[in-house]
């Protein structure tokens, strides 16, 4: 069986599980069951030694405990103990992505946006390349060059910014950390040649990052919004450093402490006069120019 067919039942174990719990019987036929439509050639059947090596490896990969109640004989996940809000937001998306497979039904009561993020079919693999240390080779293509270039590379983790993944990975021939879009990347190949783990805290790495650029220095930013689009941003905040520094019924100031990319600036711009940069001065100069420039192409 595939290795990345282990990931895929580990994840509707976690799914099953999360919902309510449950007797190993039901379990096992829920995990058959979505082998069967994933068009799976199951040949084996899911034992109760199976799930013994399925729960140590969801600890081990998650850092999520599944537990049994002698009472009535059955097992759950208790949500509040799964700390880490990544491998949350992953099964979630896992969960929808399965309930959704039946779109013909859930049609008349479920509208997804038909913008989709592309390469998303790269996610399962990534992942067990990482948890494994097994070396990526793809074809990388950029976005403002009309050229694709072949990538071998040590990955390292993969990052979620505004609705596109990353991957975010050593490349070897340069010896230098990058990210890849995974929209971006095709023929898609994990190899057998491994690697020791690579020292590098990407939590630190982009705590300040807006997107997944960091190639300016980290500022404070201020910005002021009106009371409307400010009441919009308390509740989704821009950044997590996002701190409110004053409030009236007519305005709402914020202040976040990011790398200033051209992801921020695209960002605020797209909230027009609902928007107005207090601070640094770099990004002021940065708006008008940008303003400016729009305004031309309406003269």
């Amino acid at each position: 069986m595939s290795k990345l067919i282990y990931f895929k039942r580990y994840l509707f174990v976690i799914d099953r599980l999360r919902s309510k719990p449950c007797s190993f019987k039901d379990l096992q036929e829920h995990v058959m069951r979505k082998l069967e439509n994933e068009d799976i050639d199951t040949t084996f059947e899911y034992s109760s030694r199976t799930f013994d090596r399925d729960k140590t490896d969801i600890t081990t990969l998650f850092g999520i405990f599944i537990h049994y109640n002698r009472k009535d004989n059955t097992y759950a996940i208790d949500e509040s103990e799964i700390e880490d809000q990544s491998v949350t937001r992953l099964v979630d998306a896992f969960s929808i992505h399965h309930a959704l497979q039946g779109a013909n039904k859930l049609s008349p009561s479920v509208f997804l946006e038909k913008r989709k993020s592309l390469g998303t079919e790269h996610i399962f693999g990534i992942i067990h390349a990482i948890q494994n240390l097994n070396i990526l080779q793809f074809t990388h293509q950029k976005h403002w060059e009309n050229f694709t270039t072949q990538r071998e590379v040590k990955p390292i983790a993969i990052k979620e910014s505004q609705q596109r993944w990353y991957l975010i990975a050593l490349e070897i021939s340069k010896n230098t950390v990058k990210t890849f879009g995974l929209d971006r990347i095709s023929d898609l190949k994990i190899t057998d040649s491994t690697f020791k783990p690579i020292s590098y805290n990407v939590e630190k790495e982009f705590q300040h990052a807006f997107g997944v650029e960091t190639y300016n220095p980290a500022e404070k930013v201020v910005l002021q919004f009106s009371k409307q689009q400010g009441e919009y941003i308390k509740t989704f905040p821009l950044h997590e450093s996002q701190k409110i520094i004053e409030e009236n019924k007519d305005k709402v100031v914020i202040e976040i402490y990011i790398h200033l990319t051209d992801d921020i600036v695209m960002e605020l711009l797209k909230y027009g006069s609902d928007v107005k940069v207090l601070a640094p001065e770099s990004l002021i100069e940065t708006m008008k120019d940008s303003i400016k420039q729009m305004a031309n192409l309406y003269q």
